[in-house]
């Protein structure tokens, strides 16, 4: 499990923010997507549905969210919800029958222009039994200068990821308030494969951005689990 880091983008909202800091949460965060790109959080345990939030700029950026729905973690998805806007604002996607269910969202810009500020969160609804998140790997397809943040752990983790091209990975590092710490570069590499503990260090948590530095578009996923 990769708990719910504190901070979350500022474009979120204070009262999202505050309803999802109680919460077990997927999140993608701090992106830019250029047009044609994609991102998908890791996946969230629920027998109840999810509740989500989503934003994007600009305002008028008319992007596409989807829910992903599997029976088991990592396996076959179907897409149970689909719509477009900038916002999400807060959205209950109800399970797609009785039971438990592994739920991811997706954004993707089908714009022709980058959007930035991206942030995306899942949680399993209130009441859900045995709830969890942060299974699996966070996914992304981004073009040339795409950049994506996510898979919080706290103090230390093991960072197993892969692109299809060279990418950068780098590990960003927060104090106990949820602060970056930006003294602090646990890690910094560009390459096509990571597969690395990192910490622990004079830190709270850390978490994973990765750029996309080459000239083509990269697809990628990345896992960070607490070590």
């Amino acid at each position: 499990m990769k708990p719910l880091r504190k901070s979350l983008p500022l474009a979120l909202g204070l009262g999202v923010l505050l309803a999802l800091a109680t919460m077990d949460a997927a999140l993608a965060e701090a992106g830019n997507l250029p047009g044609g790109s994609t991102v998908c959080t890791d996946q969230t345990r629920s027998d109840k549905g999810v509740a989500l939030y989503g934003t994007v700029t600009p305002i008028n950026a008319n992007v596409t969210w989807t829910v992903l729905a599997a029976s088991s973690p990592g396996g076959t998805e179907t897409q149970i919800f689909r719509t477009t806007g900038y916002n999400l604002s807060v959205t209950h996607v109800p399970a797609p029958a009785a039971g438990t269910f592994y739920y991811r969202t997706c954004l993707a810009n089908t714009t022709k222009t980058a959007v930035t500020d991206t942030g995306v969160a899942t949680a399993a609804e209130v009441g859900a039994t045995n709830a969890l998140a942060g299974i699996g790997p966070t996914r992304a397809t981004l073009g040339p200068g795409g950049l994506v943040c996510a898979e919080s752990v706290p103090v230390s983790g093991r960072l197993v990821a892969s692109s299809t091209v060279a990418v950068q990975w780098r590990v960003r590092a927060f104090n106990g308030d949820g602060a970056i710490l930006r003294q602090q570069q646990p890690l910094t590499v560009t390459s096509t494969s990571v597969d690395r503990v990192v910490g622990p260090g004079p830190y709270a948590s850390l978490d994973v951005c990765t750029t996309n530095t080459s000239s083509s578009t990269a697809t990628l996923s990345f896992e960070f689990q607490k070590t």
